[in-house]
């Protein structure tokens, strides 16, 4: 009995620490929108509904439209093993034809994977702790007035780096915090920010029709017409990235 405890203990010695974490996760009911996320290609849909829930992309003629979200997950390199799931869901009028998952150390120069699919996690190996973006795309068949969300992200990591060699490394890290402020009054809008260089300001209505649309610079005041009532969604877009998203009602 003795012997077959000290080989036990020996056996629980030797394992490697594990630590598994939540690097990342919006959508459904994380509580996390897709704040931060780069929408590509966002220009060429008709309507996009942006929400704590979702992002939805419509396009009411229809076509072979590729749905790619992009995001620079820092906290991703510091993990060996990394464990990524993306879910896209039809809403109406059209096909998912494939969902392509890809990392990338630099943003530029993207690596698919090979064994990507739609609301599958899956793992791989970062064992350069060089990783630093991810991807997915999915191709999409858009029938006429055809929409399609994607609703939820999550990644994990695992065998996080020992706490001696991150010592050993200079990581400086920045309070993301929300750089543009949307609050209304009556029928006026505004967009406070110290952000420099042109962003674009987006509302939709609830039904994901787009209402208004203009590239604006700084903090600005919009004057809305009169006769536009209702609940809208105001989204502000820069480098074809969701930056703040508020429901305002008129």
């Amino acid at each position: 009995m003795k012997r077959i405890l000290l080989i036990a203990l020996i056996s629980l010695g030797i394992q490697p620490a594990i630590s598994q974490s939540v690097l990342l996760e919006c959508g459904q009911n994380s509580g996390q929108n897709f704040n931060g996320w780069h929408m590509s290609p966002y220009t060429v849909f008709d309507a996009i509904e942006f929400d704590e829930q979702s992002v939805m992309f419509f396009a009411e003629h229809g076509g072979n439209l590729p749905v790619t979200l992009t995001r620079k997950v820092e906290e991703i390199m510091t993990y060996e093993s990394l464990s990524i799931l993306f879910n896209f869901d039809v809403v109406d009028n059209c096909v998912i034809e494939n969902v392509m998952y890809y990392t990338s150390v630099d943003g530029k120069t993207w690596a698919p994977i090979n064994t990507s699919k739609n609301n599958s996690a899956i793992t791989i190996t970062n064992s350069d702790f060089n990783i630093a973006y991810v991807r997915a795309t999915a191709n999409v068949q858009f029938f006429d007035n055809g929409k399609i969300a994607c609703n939820y992200v999550k990644i994990e990591g695992d065998y996080n780096k020992d706490e001696t060699s991150l010592a050993l490394e200079e990581i400086t890290e920045e309070p993301m915090g929300e750089q543009f402020f949307i609050f209304s009054h009556n029928h006026n809008l505004n967009i406070e920010t110290a952000v420099e260089g042109l962003y674009e300001v987006l509302i939709t209505s609830i039904t994901g029709q787009i209402v208004y649309r203009e590239q604006l610079e700084g903090s600005q005041r919009i004057e809305l017409p009169s006769d536009m009532s209702g609940v809208f969604i105001v989204s502000v877009i820069q480098q074809n990235a969701f930056q703040a998203s508020k429901k305002v009602a008129l």
